[in-house]
């Protein structure tokens, strides 16, 4: 069967090129001056977790001696410790990449980072139609998060890539590219979830038997002490990292003078209850993907937003797919750069990001009410000459 009808572009092919390239260009003058910082942090971490895995160091790879004293053989200048919390399946990813001596691998990871997601631009363009790209070169957090050294575009790839066979109907495929995310899975809480509420079995036995062989593959490889090791090493992330900086409920609350755990717990909870009730109606696959991959992102713990990038799919859904006013704005807004800016500073303003992705995800669960927004997407799909199918 053909996938889901587009609502296509406006933008001529070669304004959309010319707009994509103007960008695109701009993020890289913007964040050349981001690289030497992140070679020193955000990749240097990375690059000790693989080097560690490569050496079979499974004893210290969690401890804060082993790992600094591995990142301190790199850049001898660090003082403190900028820690790898990926488990250990993305540790072993990584490994060959520690083959390589450490400036070299460092730019070859940012070439890695930026083909992948210029490979999903180009995705995006022939899926969605030329206009797409323009959005998704106007999103801040890819190029950002690849100048910070970051693997943000590496999650997004895995999500067009599970979206792309999910549109083929190749679900238990699918599902199974959805479980190489977990190789970040705090960034999938509420996937299995939400395919458990939409019965979707064969994508859920895919992303299921790809956990279940992560977490096989590193209880052989730290046993259950130091599975246990991990998880105390990654509960103290806060001593590391801000949470005023987060994409999630909690950030809101912090940067707007309202911290409290009840209330962090009593939103968390109302925001999984909506997604979930509006799982359970008969959805289209675009929208699965907005809801699991939105609400994650909203109620996960250590999201920064770079990780956002991960929001551009449901960008692309939203604007290009639904036919809910306030969703497809409140994507758009967020491609905007009023979210690099405000991001730039202090509370309360930080949380604009944050906030923005809170009103989309309760837009398309309120919006999407059958009798209020199927008549006026029906209205544009159903006009051949302002629809295409891919």
């Amino acid at each position: 069967m053909p996938p889901e009808a587009t609502v296509p572009s406006r933008a001529k092919p070669r304004t959309a090129l010319l707009l994509t390239l103007g960008f695109g260009f701009f993020w890289i003058a913007f964040g050349a001056r981001l690289l030497p910082e992140a070679r020193s942090t955000d990749f240097l971490n990375l690059y000790t977790g693989a080097s560690l895995a490569l050496d079979g160091d499974w004893h210290h790879i969690y401890t804060q001696a082993g790992q600094f004293a591995r990142e301190q053989k790199f850049v001898p200048q660090r003082r403190h410790l900028w820690p790898f919390l990926r488990p250990p399946v993305y540790a072993i990813v990584m490994a060959p990449l520690a083959l390589m001596p450490f400036a070299l691998a460092f730019w070859f990871w940012i070439c890695v980072q930026s083909a992948l997601l210029i490979s999903c631009w180009t995705w995006a363009w022939t899926r969605f139609g030329p206009e797409a790209a323009v959005w998704g070169a106007l999103f801040f957090a890819g190029p950002i998060g690849i100048a910070h050294g970051q693997d943000c575009a590496l999650f997004l790839a895995l999500l067009c890539g599970a979206f792309a066979l999910g549109e083929k109907k190749r679900m238990f495929l699918c599902g199974l590219v959805l479980g190489l995310g977990l190789m970040k899975f705090h960034l999938f809480l509420l996937w299995p979830l939400v395919l458990l509420v939409q019965r979707r079995w064969r994508i859920l036995a895919g992303f299921a038997v790809c956990g279940l062989g992560q977490g096989l593959l590193s209880l052989a490889m730290l046993g259950w002490s130091g599975l246990s090791g991990y998880a105390g090493f990654i509960l103290h992330i806060n001593r590391y990292y801000a949470p005023e900086g987060y994409l999630d409920i909690n950030a809101i609350l912090l940067d707007t003078g309202m911290s409290s755990r009840p209330l962090l717990i009593l939103l968390t909870a109302l925001v999984v209850g909506l997604l979930l009730w509006r799982s359970r109606r008969t959805s289209p696959l675009w929208m699965t993907f907005v809801l699991a991959t939105a609400g994650s992102l909203l109620i996960g713990p250590h999201v920064y937003y770079y990780d956002g990038t991960m929001f551009l799919l449901p960008v692309w859904c939203a604007i290009f797919l639904s036919g809910f006013r306030i969703a497809r704005l409140a994507a758009a807004t967020i491609c905007t750069p009023i979210t690099l800016f405000t991001s730039t500073y202090g509370p309360p303003l930080a949380c604009f990001l944050a906030l923005a992705l809170l009103v989309f995800v309760v837009a398309v669960c309120l919006e999407s009410r059958p009798s209020a927004a199927k008549p006026k997407l029906d209205a544009r799909l159903d006009d051949p000459a302002r629809c295409v199918r891919t």
